[in-house]
């Protein structure tokens, strides 16, 4: 080695660690530079830097906490009883929207927020600004800005505005019939003063409170919120965890779509320190897949995908398939259980008439009924119990992966990241039958039990049609995929297994002929003697009868050993 090496070589190294000192300082002066940049950013998230930040941060507080003061807060009994009253209730609107469409809107009551500036010469009228849009605003006649004590007013602030959508000179105008501060953009600019201030914990918590109130989730910036929370989370608290929750919590909303566009937005830094409007979706997608390729449920989802041939449709039913299989002995048990509940359903109802005054009485004898045909009324149940885990595993995986089920498609289904109504019908529909078809493992001869049966084979899917109204159709396509199975299973299973007892047996046919010949003989004559017999007139000697099942049996088996001796 010569003496010339050592300098180069050391020239060399001192160079990559320059350069990556340099990439890093690069990425982090990117998200640095939120404190100084505003570029780009909508007028509701620009922050005037000439009023000192913590003078800023109470006004916010304030003008947050009469927002919410205003906000409605009504629960699910006054949501429901809302939902038929006939009072027009507004319906929440943004300021392009408006802007846009105001001939078409005219005369229906909206809420619409941003930044109001106050016109000078005239005095109840002004301009509300909101994403680079703009409308006018006309309150009307003895109606006041209401919540703005820690202000001068509205002038400049932001506002949530109630009112009828008019026009002016082809310009759209609301009528306010209520001016009141704005809780959103109050909250978010809070968030965008803790941002500018390097408090990430406290810019985390306000923006994460704006994404998940409820009745702020569906409006445009809450998107922003959501996905700016995951930002600070992955880039500044170093918590990949909150950051994935953030992401996954915020797709499912926010990466919907209408006629091929995307429908919500959000705003990111730049590395020229400006900030860019990009769909959240194109956002949100390379972060949550870095975030979850490493989890177990993504990575069991992604193998069964490629064992479909990279098919994500074709691997959700790869992996409904391959459960059916490993738990197909439960439910080879399970129809087994069936069947024989099926064939002692006769005796089941002669307990039932014998014992109808005596519940527990009855429960003793049909349990020991059960035991001595080796069946269960509980055995439908188990194949369910063992699925449930399972389920909740793969939702969980089918949520890490769902980044990969987007724009995916499966006959009628265009994304399976997003919930289907069609196919949550189809699932609706094949969950009636599976009831149908597991209730025969329960069966009861209490006609109010069978009613309760009967109305559950309904509610049931009806219920979950409701909840799982928000889930993406790759669950539900799991779901359906695993009834249908089972269905077919139950279908065949049930026409070439050989159950013991479900054929009729010499007793059995002996037992249909008397009945059918009680039929024929259930006249006026067949009374009369059925009357002597009482009366001890009847011919032979009386019969006790057991005074239960389990003593019955008892004497039929004594019975038969006395025979064969």
């Amino acid at each position: 080695m010569s003496n010339h090496d050592v300098p180069l070589r050391s020239r060399r190294l001192l160079v990559c660690v320059l350069s990556m000192l340099l990439a890093f300082s690069v990425t982090h002066l990117a998200w640095a530079d939120v404190a100084t940049s505003q570029e780009g950013l909508p007028v509701e998230l620009v922050i005037d830097t000439d009023i000192p930040l913590e003078e800023q941060l109470e006004t916010n507080r304030a003008l947050y906490e009469a927002g919410k003061e205003a906000m409605p807060d009504k629960g699910l009994l006054e949501g429901i009883l809302g939902m038929f009253s006939s009072e027009e209730k507004p319906h929440y609107a943004i300021v392009p929207t408006l802007a846009e469409n105001a001939p078409k809107l005219r005369g229906d009551l909206v809420q619409v927020e941003g930044i109001y500036e106050a016109d000078p010469e005239e005095e109840g009228r002004g301009v509300l600004r909101s994403m680079d849009a703009e409308i006018l605003v006309e309150l009307v006649g003895g109606v006041s800005p209401v919540g703005f004590d820690a202000t001068d007013g509205p002038d400049g602030q932001p506002v949530m505005i109630t009112g009828r959508v008019e026009t002016e000179a082809d310009q759209a105008l609301v009528r306010a019939e209520e001016m009141v501060p704005s809780a959103m953009i109050s909250g978010l600019r809070m968030a965008r003063i803790y941002e500018m201030s390097e408090q990430w914990a406290s810019a985390f918590e306000w923006y994460e409170t704006i994404a998940t109130d409820v009745a702020m989730t569906t409006r445009p910036f809450a998107a922003f919120a959501r996905i700016r929370a995951g930002e600070i989370a992955l880039h500044y608290l170093n918590d990949e965890k909150k950051a994935r929750a953030q992401y996954s919590a915020a797709w499912r909303p926010y990466s919907i779509e209408h006629e091929g566009q995307p429908t919500y937005f959000t705003w990111v830094p730049q590395e020229d320190n400006g900030w860019e409007k990009r769909p959240a979706a194109e956002v949100m997608q390379p972060r949550l897949e870095n975030l979850s390729k490493e989890l177990l449920g993504y990575r069991i989802v992604d193998l069964f995908v490629r064992l479909a041939g990279g098919n994500p449709a074709l691997g959700v039913i790869l992996m409904a398939i391959l459960v059916r299989v490993a738990i197909y002995p439960l439910t080879k048990k399970q129809i087994e259980s069936q069947r024989r509940m099926q064939a002692i359903q006769p005796q089941i109802k002669e307990l039932q008439k014998e014992h109808a005054t005596d519940k527990q009485k009855f429960q003793e004898e049909f349990w020991a009924l059960c035991k001595e045909h080796d069946c269960s009324p509980l055995g439908g149940c188990l194949p369910m119990l063992i699925q449930m885990p399972i389920l909740i595993f793969l939702y969980r995986g089918i949520h890490d992966y769902i980044v990969q089920f987007h724009h995916t498609s499966f006959l009628w289904v265009d994304n399976l990241a997003q919930p289907d109504i069609y196919l949550l019908v189809a699932y609706t529909i094949s969950m009636v039958a599976f009831q149908k078809v597991a209730g025969q493992s329960q069966p009861t001869a209490d006609p109010q039990q069978q009613q309760q049966q009967q109305m559950m084979t309904y509610m049931m899917p009806l219920m979950f049609f409701f909840f799982f109204r928000s889930f993406p159709a790759a669950f539900m396509l799991y779901w359906l995929g695993s009834n249908v199975i089972y269905l077919i299973e139950h279908l065949i299973l049930g026409r070439t297994m050989h159950i013991e007892g479900t054929e009729e047996t010499p007793a059995k046919a002996g037992a249909s002929a008397e009945k059918k010949d009680g039929k024929a003989r259930s006249g006026f004559v067949a009374q009369m003697l059925e009357a002597a017999k009482r009366q001890g007139g009847g011919d032979g000697e009386e019969q006790v009868r057991p005074a239960s099942y389990a003593d019955r049996q008892k004497q039929e088996k004594s019975g038969k050993r006395g025979k064969s001796r």
